[in-house]
C-alpha cells in the first residue's frame, strides 16, 4: 500500500515517479499557476499557512512522512520594516521571529495527536546554531539560528515527534549567483574573470545543487533511521578550487581574491551586511555545520545518495549572463 508524504515542490520529482508514494503539497492560493503544474503531475494540493496551525494539522492528516521546510529570507521584505520597527527590533530579528514561529507551527500540527496516528518520519530543513557553536562570538546569523531554534524547540516539547525526526542541512546553493549576480565571477576589463570572496579560498564550502539533489537527501533520510543529522552536498571544496574549476571547463582566464568582509558587503544595507558578515566570519572560522560532532555526510549513510558535482553543474550551466 502506497504511504503519503507531505512535501515541498522543491522535492516533488524524486517521488512523484515511486508507485510506493502520495504526494501531497500545501500551499496558501492553490489555484496559482505553480501549483496547478503540480495537480497536472498528480500531486495532490491542499491550502494551507505555515501561520496557521490547524490547517497544518489538516494538511498533515494520515501523513506516513513529512519534510518541512522554512525560509527566513522571504521575510527580509520592505513590507515588513514598519511591523519591525513597531515592535522594536531590527528586521533581521523581526524575520526570525517569523520564521520561528512558522517552524514551532509546523512542529505543533507534527505533534499533533491526529499526526502522529500515522507518522513514521518527520524530516526539517535546519542549520547550525551559530551562536552555540561560536560560543557567542556570532550572534547575527539569524539565518542559522532560527532554524536550529526550532530542531531545539522539537527537542524539548515533543519527545514523541523528536523520536521520529531527522535534520537536512542544505548547504550552499550553487545557484545562488542567479539571484545576485555579484556572487559570481565577474568579468574584467582585460576578458578575464575575478571571484571575490570575504573568506579563505582554501575553507570547504558544502557546495548543492537543491533543484537535482535535495530530493535524495530527503528519501535517503526517509529510509534511514530517525535520529540523523545530515549535511546536504554535491561538493565539499573551497571557493578557490571552485574558480580552478569554473575557469577550467569553461576554458577562461581567472583567479580568486579574498578581500575583507567590510570591502565586500560595503554597498549592502547595513542590517543585511552585518547579517552576512558574521554569516561568513561564522562559516570560515567554525564550519557550515558549526563543527557538531553529530553532523554526518552523504557518504556516512549506508544509502547511496545521488549527488551532483560542482564540475557537473559548472559543466550544464547558462552562464551567458556572465560572458
Amino acid at each position: 500500500m502506497a504511504k503519503l508524504i507531505v512535501i515541498g515542490a522543491s522535492v516533488a520529482s524524486t517521488f512523484v515517479k515511486n508507485p510506493e508514494w502520495i504526494i501531497r503539497g500545501i500551499t496558501r492560493d492553490p489555484s496559482k499557476p505553480s501549483a496547478q503544474a503540480l495537480v497536472a503531475q498528480g500531486i495532490e494540493i491542499v491550502k494551507a499557512d505555515l501561520g496557521d496551525t490547524d490547517s497544518l494539522i489538516a494538511a498533515f492528516k494520515g501523513a506516513n512522512a513529512i519534510f518541512a521546510v522554512t525560509d527566513f529570507w522571504t521575510h527580509i521584505d520592505p513590507a515588513n520594516n514598519a511591523k519591525a520597527e513597531q515592535a522594536g527590533k531590527t528586521i533581521n530579528e523581526y524575520a526570525y521571529d517569523l520564521e520561528v514561529r512558522q517552524g514551532m507551527n509546523i512542529a505543533d500540527a507534527a505533534a499533533a495527536t491526529s499526526t502522529l496516528q500515522t507518522l513514521e518520519k518527520f524530516v526539517y530543513s535546519a542549520l547550525s546554531n551559530a551562536k552555540k557553536w561560536s560560543k557567542g562570538k556570532y550572534t547575527w546569523v539569524y539565518h542559522f539560528d532560527s532554524k536550529a531554534a526550532v530542531v531545539e524547540y522539537v527537542k524539548e516539547k515533543y519527545s514523541q515527534l523528536d523520536a521520529k525526526m531527522s535534520t537536512l542541512q542544505v548547504g550552499e546553493y550553487a545557484t545562488n549567483w542567479k539571484k545576485m549576480p555579484i556572487l559570481g565571477p565577474q568579468k574584467q576589463p582585460d576578458g578575464s574573470f575575478l571571484l571575490v570572496k570575504p573568506c579563505d579560498g582554501d575553507a570547504p564550502v558544502p557546495f548543492v545543487v537543491t533543484e537535482k539533489d535535495t530530493g535524495s537527501f530527503v528519501q535517503a533520510l526517509i529510509q534511514s533511521p530517525p535520529g540523523v543529522n545530515l549535511l546536504g552536498y554535491g561538493s565539499l571544496i573551497g571557493w578557490a578550487e571552485y574558480m580552478r574549476l569554473w575557469t577550467s571547463i569553461l576554458k577562461v582566464p581567472g583567479s580568486f581574491r579574498q578581500v575583507p568582509v567590510e570591502e565586500y558587503l560595503e554597498k549592502s544595507p547595513s542590517l543585511l551586511a552585518r547579517e552576512l558578515h558574521e554569516g561568513y566570519s561564522y562559516q570560515a572560522e567554525f564550519g557550515w555545520d558549526g563543527g557538531d560532532p553529530n553532523v554526518v555526510h552523504p557518504n556516512d549513510l549506508d544509502i547511496a545518495i545521488p549527488t551532483t558535482s560542482i564540475e557537473e553543474y559548472i559543466k550544464g550551466e547558462d552562464w551567458s549572463s556572465i560572458f
